[in-house]
Order: structure tokens, then sequence, then C-alpha cells
């Protein structure tokens, strides 16, 4: 009878999620690339793991040790994408990719290091459960490029993710004793409850994302339909609520009050009106202050002010470019 070493049932698992993130609509390109780099990062590792202690082939022991410093920064990356840090993910990815490809290079050009190879892995998994926990602790506003309904999973796999790498940081720690104490002769057994822990893990995440409600891919005349509904339903928002007037109004808070992701209300405001969120938001606060002038004789800078913007100079550009001339010809004119 052939025997399955754990470790390709845990490969099986993380193709299983890879299927799965690819297969996401509601997940950003970005976001997608990286989770799906960690899954097949993860099924390589499980690879080489059982053919090194399945099968004692010890030659390819250094990749297997040196591919674990790339899980943290591919899980934290994939969770920055989501984030409102998406616009820095480019420079972000080169800082923490660069670091993982400079240590890499450097315990496999230099063997003295390899002696330190435990510690430092451990010091990887560490730093990145705790990048991990400070972005979860930025509350669910800072996944902003997710639907609303979609958040509270994602934070949750968040958590579960710092805790896989804690889990992972002391399994290697507990092996690398085990080699140091005796001989290895305890790896085996080690390896096959770390496999197992995993591999319930991994089934259980895979269980839960594909619970969660897919967007279908929009054709064109659907995303045109569904940008139309987006801006109008932002639009009945702002006036019912009133919320332009409060300066500190921004992409992410509006998108939250009517249910969307930050990138689906920019591109929808975007498609439909040819200005940004910022200029979409300026139009109801230049359309107050324009009423206020006609109905009241408040200072105009009182009136900019009670109309949500921030600073004098803003209001009288704005003002300028929806009506053409400023806020004191226009009170004169009217």
């Amino acid at each position: 009878m052939i025997s399955v070493p754990l470790p390709l049932f845990l490969t099986g698992c993380a193709a299983l999620v890879l299927a799965l993130v690819l297969s996401r609509g509601w997940l950003s390109q970005n976001a997608k690339l990286f989770f799906a780099a960690l899954t097949c990062l993860i099924m390589v590792e499980t690879v080489l793991v059982a053919l090194r202690f399945a099968y004692q082939m010890e030659g390819v022991l250094v990749l297997q040790r040196l591919l674990p410093f790339w899980l943290g920064p591919l899980l934290y990356l994939g969770f920055v994408a989501l984030s409102d840090r998406a616009d820095v993910l480019r420079r972000w990815a080169m800082y923490h990719l660069g670091l993982a490809a400079i240590l890499t290079a450097l315990v496999a050009a230099i063997p003295p290091l390899r002696i330190a190879l435990d510690l430092m892995i451990g010091l990887s998994y560490a730093a990145y459960v705790i990048f991990l926990m400070q972005l979860w602790r930025g509350g669910p506003d800072r996944l902003s490029q997710l639907a609303v309904v979609h958040i509270p999973k994602m934070r949750r796999l968040m958590i579960l993710g710092a805790g896989l790498l804690a889990l992972t940081c002391v399994m290697d720690t507990v092996i690398a004793v085990d080699f140091a104490r005796n001989a290895g002769k305890n790896v085996s057994g080690l390896l096959s409850i770390g496999s197992l822990v995993l591999i319930v893990v991994f089934a259980g995440a895979a269980v839960w994302v594909a619970k969660a409600p897919n967007d279908t891919v929009a054709t064109s005349t659907g995303l045109e339909n569904q940008s139309s509904e987006v801006v109008a339903q932002a639009a009945a928002f702002l006036e019912e609520s009133r919320l332009f007037t409060d300066p500190d109004l921004s992409l992410t808070r509006l998108a939250r009050r009517i249910g969307v992701t930050d990138r689906v209300l920019s591109s929808s405001v975007n498609r439909q009106t040819g200005s940004n969120v910022s200029q979409f938001i300026n139009g109801f606060r230049v359309t107050e202050a324009a009423a206020l002038l006609k109905t009241t004789k408040d200072p105009i800078s009182a009136i900019g002010e009670a109309a949500g913007f921030l600073t004098r100079s803003n209001f009288y550009a704005e003002f300028q470019r929806v009506y053409g001339k400023s806020p004191g010809t226009y009170r004169k004119g009217s």
C-alpha cells in the first residue's frame, strides 16, 4: 500500500486555497497576486519537506530552509493590498520582498550564516506577526479595499494568519532544539503533529472562504449600470445625511457608509462624472454655499466653513471651478 506523507496532504489543501483565492471576485488583483504567491510557496515548501523527511532527499535542504523568509512578507502584503495603504503597496513590496531576497541570497551564498538561520527565520515570523496585528488593530476601516460584507471574515483570517506564523515559529524552534539535543529523533512525530494542525486550519479556511458570497465579473454594460447606481446612492446619502458639511469626510468614510469599497466608489464617480471623489463631495458643498450666499448675510468665510470646506482657498477654488466666478461676485449678482 502506498503511503502518502502528511505534508503532501497539506500541499493539496494549499492548492484548494489557491483555487479559491483566484476565483474570488471581491479580492483586488494585487491581493490575489500576493495570496496566490503565498499559497504556491506553501505548496513548494510542503513538497520539499516531504522529500527531505519522508524520502531522505537531503539535497533539498538549503532551498527548503530558505523559503520561509518569504512567508511573512507575502501574507502581510496580501492584507496591505486590501487596506487603506494600497496606494503605497508597490513601495512596501519593494522593501519587504527586497529584504527577503537579500536574506535569502546572503544565507545561500555564505554557508556560515546558516548557523543562525533558525533565529533569523524566527525573528522574521515574529516581526510579521506584529505587523499583521498592527494592521488588525487599525479596525475595520483599515480594509478599505473590501466591501463591508467581506471585512469581518478577512479580519478573522488576518488573525488566523498571524496565529499560523506564530505556530510555525514555535514548531520550527522545537524541531531545531530536537536536532540539537536528540539528533532529530523526534522530528517525524513533530512534523506529523504540525502537518495535521495545518491541514485542519487550511481546510477550515478553504471552507470559510468558499462560503463567502462571490462577486461576478461585470460586463461593460453591467459595470456602467453599477457605477450609475453607486453614484446615485452616494449622492442620495450625501443629500439626506448632509455629511458633506463635515470637513473630515473622506473617500473611505463615504464608501463605508454606502457599503462599497474605496476602489468601487472612486472608479464609479470617475466614470460617471469625470471627476474624483473629493471634487464630487465638494460639488455638494458648493451648492450648499451658493444657497447660503443667496439666503443669508453671513460672512463668506463663515459660509465656506458651514458648507464643509476646511480652508478659504479651497472654498474659493472649488466655487470658481463650478460657477466660474468667486463667491463674492456670485452673491452680488444674485
